[in-house]
């Protein structure tokens, strides 16, 4: 049986200054835990993306329409042995992930635009992500990768996370290469994601407070593909 996540959560992103950074992440760790992946500080997030030959996925983000969706195939390290294949769909600030944990050999075949692997895990979640790679011809476009500080709390499921030194490969799309010609596309401050369910709680919301965060549209994806993507627009 498949192992699979799906969940309906709300996201909000802010744009945040390295300096401040540094401060609020010594002012979470006072309250909040660390993620499973972060016990040890920062650590790294990889993905490749997927999109349609007329990058319909990168232009429902650039058009700034509220409903769209992103494929991807994410690991936190090259020699884990599986990866996840995730679907996000987003309206507005509430999003819903489908993630499906897959081996790293068919995590391998799918890098390289095979999907036929998905049909040996079952499930509804397993057959939909199969149907859409297919039925819209989704293939490998870019991989993303940055470095991640994330803090949690249980109750309602809250998850904030620091984002910074976001850097992209449209030219070798190996995913389990471990090094890659980076293209730096995102260096100047770093993004803030904080992710709840129902509500987000009153102490965390005053641990914001401070830094006078205005909300943004951004979408690591589209300011990843500098290259590919600009003869798309």
């Amino acid at each position: 049986m498949a192992d699979t996540l799906s969940i309906y959560r709300s996201e909000q992103k802010y744009l945040i200054s390295y300096p401040d950074a540094v401060r609020l992440k010594t002012r979470l760790g006072a309250f909040l835990c660390s993620d499973e992946h972060g016990k040890q500080g920062a650590y790294r997030v990889k993905s490749l993306y997927y999109d349609t030959p007329d990058g319909r996925d990168y232009r429902e983000k650039l058009d700034g329409l509220q409903k769209r969706r992103k494929l991807r195939l994410r690991i936190y390290d090259e020699d884990q042995p599986t990866a996840k294949l995730e679907l996000k769909s987003k309206n507005g600030n509430l999003q819903h992930k489908t993630s499906l944990e897959i081996s790293r050999s068919d995590a391998a075949a799918l890098a390289q635009g095979i999907y036929t692997p998905l049909f040996a895990y079952g499930g509804e979640d397993a057959m939909k992500l199969y149907t859409m790679l297919t039925l819209h011809r989704y293939r490998p476009v870019a991989i993303i990768e940055y470095d991640r500080t994330a803090f949690s709390y249980q109750e309602f499921d809250v998850r904030l996370t620091l984002d910074s030194h976001i850097r992209s490969s449209e030219a070798n799309l190996n995913l389990y290469e471990r090094q890659l010609p980076w293209n730096p596309v995102f260096q100047n401050a770093v993004i803030l994601e904080v992710k709840f369910n129902q509500v987000l709680p009153v102490f965390i919301q005053k641990l914001l407070q401070p830094y006078r965060l205005t909300a943004i549209s951004f979408s690591k994806y589209c300011c990843g593909r500098p290259v590919i993507g600009s003869y798309l627009i």
